[in-house]
């Protein structure tokens, strides 16, 4: 699996606007869905009112999520002048940050092998490492940022 170290700008960057992205693709797929779904029935329906508000509040989301988009864009331009930084990949080429329960769970089996090696084994040197950069993928994925202060 792709890891994210630690004080990478450019993969984090890089992370955050696949994150959105993908956020983006999601909520416009659904969209699409919905107004498809709403098309279909006479606007008398309850169903049509249900589908228009969820229309409207899916469409401010989506705003939202375009928003932050420009927010990061403008990030990674304003690193990139400043820091000499630049993401030299496309959204499509970044693979997506992985979940923190995805990681526990990797992190679990990698604890597990760990706990089977022979001691002192390369086996042993290997799973602890593996095991270790799990924990610090975690604590990323998992520590508070600093928005989270303020709220």
């Amino acid at each position: 699996m792709t890891e994210f170290p630690n004080d990478n700008p450019q993969l984090e960057h890089a992370a955050d606007l696949r994150q959105a992205s993908d956020t983006f693709m999601q909520r416009l797929d659904r969209l699409h869905e919905l107004e498809t779904r709403k098309r279909e029935l006479p606007p008398d329906e309850p169903e049509f009112v249900r589908l228009a508000r969820e229309i409207e509040d899916l469409a401010r989301a989506l705003l939202f999520t375009g928003g932050q988009q420009v927010e990061l864009a403008e990030a990674v331009h304003h690193e990139a002048k400043t820091n000499d930084l630049a993401v030299d990949q496309s959204i499509r080429d970044t693979p997506p940050r992985r979940d923190a329960v995805s990681i526990l769970a990797e992190w679990r089996a990698a604890e597990r092998r760990l706990a089977a090696a022979a001691p002192d084994s390369d086996e042993e040197r290997d799973a602890r490492a593996h095991t270790e950069r799990l924990r610090n993928e975690y604590k990323r994925v998992t520590a508070p940022t600093p928005d989270d202060a303020k709220g």
